[in-house]
């Protein structure tokens, strides 16, 4: 079982043990369109702005420097790689960190 700790650091900050699937729910449940988030997956990362979340299964705009366009990433499929997700949103910025325990 792959096992990850997640930070959330917004307005209320607490720190929590959580399963990947646990982590997927919470994109699921929690990323909205609209949304801000950093994904860091392997050695790639993703900054942009959420398009669409179909359960999951992100539709990102990235606007950086070197890359620009839509991505789509299906969390589900690539959890094994997920490093970092940070999420900003209007109840503020959650950080959670995927650690291996």
């Amino acid at each position: 079982m792959h096992i990850i700790q997640w930070k959330v650091i917004s307005l209320k900050k607490e720190n929590r043990i959580a399963t990947c699937e646990e982590l997927c729910r919470y994109i699921k449940e929690e990323v909205k369109p609209g949304d801000t988030v950093r994904l860091s997956l392997g050695r790639v990362y993703i900054p942009g702005k959420v398009v669409t979340n179909n359960a999951g299964v992100l539709q990102i705009k990235i606007d950086s420097d070197m890359i620009k366009g839509l991505t789509t990433i299906d969390v589900e499929k690539l959890k094994e790689y997920l490093i970092e997700l940070e999420h900003e949103c209007e109840g503020g910025v959650c950080l959670i960190e995927a650690v291996d325990e």
